[in-house]
């Protein structure tokens, strides 16, 4: 089934215009202790970097109403997997003492305008606040399990602003102008759980699961540019390939490489004893070829996070 533009249109705009925000939530200070659950591994380049400032920076995950045939309201929110990651995903990176920021970096949730009220006004009670500009943006899908924060991941190499190129053979006129520079980092998308960890570091096929990018109205109109040339990148996965084109290793603005360890696709327990910050995998269905070492941490993550607001709330009657 084609992708209609106008829902490709949407799906950039929300999580890659940061002006058309809609909300934000707010984070504390955590601990940095360990849970009993995570393994003991040697200092990668995140622990060992020296933060001296932070830059204005924020983390933003996007959430579309599901595509239950009777309509999002007669789904019970518990039962709403992509809702009940984004929940578990704002626990992990707002009050987790094992991942959670340590800098008061606030996470965005994008919401398409389908989201039901009911499901809005629940994140917003999970801990809302105002927002202003960033220079960095960290977008993590929603299907993500942290288990260790990720704030260095804003000073990591692969997020330094890049001047875009000017390769006449790679620019096509019927495209819009590119930024003079830019800012747009991620790792590649490896396949199937045999995948080596580190990954191969020459993969050209981005994972767009998590990424760091600055935001800029000019290249926000580039992205809008393709969207309105038909066969331009495949529709069938709408963010990834328009991402993947814009970004494309032999363009203008070619994607940076990520520490590998800062998030992995196709994740198993090898990776978590590896070293690895987060994991991508849909770990609120039942799909039995997850890891079960994960998929017992992110129900874990769960739990914590049910517990920990239903135990606020009571402390606030």
């Amino acid at each position: 089934m084609k992708t209609k533009p106008r829902t490709i249109a949407l799906c950039i705009a929300l999580f890659l215009a940061s002006a058309f925000i809609t909300y934000t939530l707010r984070v504390g200070h955590h601990s940095a202790t360990n849970g009993s659950w995570l393994p003991a591994v040697s200092h990668t380049r995140a622990h060992n970097q020296h933060i001296l400032s932070t830059p204005k920076a924020a983390y933003a995950t996007f959430l579309a109403a599901n595509t239950h045939p009777e309509g999002e309201e007669d789904i019970p929110d518990d039962q709403d997997g992509n809702f009940l990651s984004t929940r578990v995903l704002a626990y992990q990176l707002l009050h987790s003492r094992t991942a959670g920021t340590n800098l008061s970096i606030p996470f965005l949730v994008l919401c398409s305008r389908d989201v039901s009220k009911r499901k809005r006004d629940r994140l917003k009670k999970d801990d809302s606040s105002n927002w202003s500009s960033t220079s960095k943006i960290l977008f993590v899908d929603a299907n993500t399990l942290i288990t260790k924060p990720l704030d260095s991941v804003f000073h990591d190499e692969g997020t330094l602003t890049q001047a875009s190129g000017t390769n006449p053979d790679t620019i096509k006129q019927d495209e819009g102008a590119l930024p003079r520079t830019y800012m747009f980092s991620t790792n590649g998308d490896v396949q199937g759980y045999d995948h080596p960890y580190p990954p191969d570091p020459n993969l050209d096929y981005s994972n767009c699961g998590f990424f760091v990018f600055t935001p800029s109205n000019v290249l926000f109109d580039y992205y809008l540019t393709l969207l309105k040339l038909p066969g331009r990148f495949d529709t069938g996965f709408p963010e990834q390939s328009l991402l993947n084109y814009a970004h494309r290793r032999d363009g203008n603005m070619p994607w940076k490489p990520l520490w590998h360890g800062w998030n992995v696709n196709w994740p198993t327990e090898k990776n978590w004893r590896g070293g690895a910050h987060s994991f991508h995998a849909k770990y609120s269905d039942g799909d039995p070829s997850h890891d079960p070492v994960l998929k017992a941490i992110w129900k874990e993550q769960r739990a914590e996070m049910e517990g920990y607001y239903s135990g606020r709330e009571e402390a606030s009657r």
